[in-house]
């Protein structure tokens, strides 16, 4: 089999960050076509989304495969009245990569802020494109973390919240 070489394979090799390559038997078109061919809850899956402030520069939002980014609470958190995501024609200029195989790491911008939402911190592994869409990584949640610099914060739809935020309740 022949090894993949990515740029987001790349950077992790760069970062000494362990990972497991997963090979897709199909190519996927959405999250829950990219879990069932990874072998990973949706949940499990961390998307990777571009947004862009209406000065038109971008910024990357993480949200795990089961939720939905939140335009309102992205914007308040980088203290901008409003959000969009990025045209479609904008994702490969700005990544490198096509839409539905946007990695994490190995973006062509690297100035690009990063913000994950907190959700993903409760799974200990996560799976993130390889930069193909045939190809998946496997990864520790702290070493995704780690190796993108993002800022951690809630920014996906309040569903599920409630259940959250009862769990803090009980941690000593």
């Amino acid at each position: 089999m022949t090894k993949i070489r990515t740029h987001a394979v790349r950077q992790l090799e760069e970062l000494g960050i362990p990972y497991q390559v997963v090979r897709q038997a199909h190519k996927a078109r959405n999250v829950e076509e990219a879990a069932a061919e990874r072998g990973v809850p949706p949940h499990q899956v961390v998307k990777t989304l571009l947004v862009r402030y209406p000065d038109r520069k971008h910024v990357v939002a993480l949200v795990r495969g089961d939720q939905r980014l939140s335009l309102k609470k992205l914007a308040r958190l980088i203290q901008v009245k409003v959000l969009e995501m990025a045209p479609e024609a904008d994702v490969p200029r700005i990544t490198g990569y096509q839409i539905g195989a946007v990695a994490p790491l190995g973006l062509r911008r690297t100035d690009l802020p990063i913000y994950v939402d907190h959700h993903i911190l409760q799974e200990p592994r996560v799976s993130i494109s390889a930069g193909r869409h045939d190809t998946g990584l496997e990864l520790a949640t702290g070493d995704l973390i780690r190796a993108v610099a993002g800022q951690v914060a809630d920014i996906t739809e309040s569903s599920g919240d409630e259940h959250l935020e009862a769990l803090h309740l009980l941690e000593p």
